[in-house]
């Protein structure tokens, strides 16, 4: 891949490329739609990566070359405003935080190309904002900290994308650590190494090649949902600042008064850190039975209770029910399509995954794929 996007850089701008960066995608073992609830996430980068070659330009303007879709687009900096090309979006949201933090902006030519499938559930867009801002951090040489990016590209995020999620794409792929997952709490951002021991399991993602249309509005809506209850509970409540302040013990009285809907996403968020919680001590007591049904139990949340999964994504985690190599199932990501992540046993998870991916496609007329990850490092310049 390295060499693909520096002979592309070569042949489009007939020059060299002066940096190359490799942005990973990431997984999220669980803690789903916590993360803008301030909530408790485990997730972990992966080696599906996304690559950028750079170099400065004597021009006043970005010049990028998307690869896999074949596009050529130029970016001029005193007209950044939204296009109709969204992954080209994802990057002049980008610049508007460079220029918002008064760095001035050099030329550059770029050009990427991924192995992070869109729309997926893997976060392609984050690897994408994230590894264009290490780019062009080494471009300009503004020594940004990775914090300042998590924040850049989540402030992009609501003002310029409308995309109202939280901060655990962009912490994945910023801090992620090769053979380990991070605990974090999305509250105050504290967060924990902690070392992947699956024993003779897999993890594999399938992917159920469906994006529903209302993926972005019902992920949105979910976020609006949880601003109305946080107004509502804590305005009685002064102590709960976020919703994963809620603990099981008192959900019944702080959600009193609660229209039944949004009683369940508060069950859910409260249920889900929890989840989280016992996800760890399994890990570390090497139950890895227990992780399995910790995966199956948030996927029921998610369909029932929070409601973003999709008759697709049920029928995928459905069909791994019966199957005695598979420990655990559920659907990874914003829902309403994209992956599920599943624990499958080492020695039959080719004969096994072949089997999900026939009968998926038995009872639903699609064709899914499969992807086998390793847990690696997050984003980093390779060529300098």
């Amino acid at each position: 891949m390295v060499d693909k996007v520096k002979n592309s850089f070569r042949k489009i701008y007939e020059n060299e490329a002066v940096i190359v960066v490799k942005s990973p995608g990431r997984i999220n073992l669980i803690g789903e739609h916590t993360d803008y609830n301030g909530g408790l996430v485990l997730p972990a980068a992966i080696d599906k990566c996304m690559y950028f070659a750079l170099a400065e330009n004597d021009l006043n303007l970005g010049r990028i070359y998307a690869m896999d879709l074949d596009e050529k687009s130029i970016v001029y900096f005193d007209q950044l405003e939204k296009t109709e090309t969204i992954w080209l979006n994802y990057i002049i949201g980008m610049l508007l935080e460079f220029k918002n933090l008064n760095f001035a902006l050099k030329g550059f030519d770029c050009v990427f190309s991924s192995e992070i499938p869109i729309g997926a559930g893997m976060s392609s867009s984050a690897a994408l904002e994230c590894g264009f801002a290490v780019g062009m951090d080494a471009i300009i040489g503004s020594n940004l900290k990775k914090w300042q990016i998590i924040d850049m590209s989540h402030h992009s995020n609501h003002s310029f994308m409308n995309i109202y999620g939280g901060i655990l794409d962009q912490f994945s792929l910023l801090f992620g650590q090769v053979g380990k997952c991070m605990l974090m709490n999305c509250k105050d951002r504290s967060f924990d190494f902690y070392n992947i021991d699956l024993l003779d399991y897999q993890v594999v993602l399938i992917n159920t090649n469906v994006k529903h249309e209302h993926t972005l509005s019902g992920y949105n809506d979910r976020a609006e949902e949880c601003k109305s209850i946080l107004s509502k509970v804590s305005k009685k409540y002064k102590e709960i600042e976020c919703i994963s302040d809620v603990m099981i013990d008192n959900i019944d009285d702080i959600t009193e008064g609660l229209e039944m809907t949004l009683k369940r996403r508060v069950k859910f968020i409260v249920e889900e850190n929890n989840r989280v919680l016992q996800f760890i001590n399994a890990m570390e007591r090497n139950d890895i039975i227990k992780l399995g049904d910790l995966l199956y139990q948030s996927h029921n949340g998610l369909q029932y209770l929070y409601e973003v999964s999709c008759p697709e994504l049920d029928t995928l985690v459905d069909i791994t029910r019966d199957i005695n190599g598979v420990i655990g199932s559920r659907m990874m990501g914003g829902g309403f399509g994209g992956c599920t992540i599943n624990l499958i046993k080492s020695e039959i998870v080719e004969s096994t995954v072949n089997y999900i991916l026939y009968e998926y496609q038995l009872r639903t007329g699609i064709k899914a794929e499969s992807f086998f990850v390793n847990i690696s490092d997050g984003v980093e310049v390779i060529e300098l």
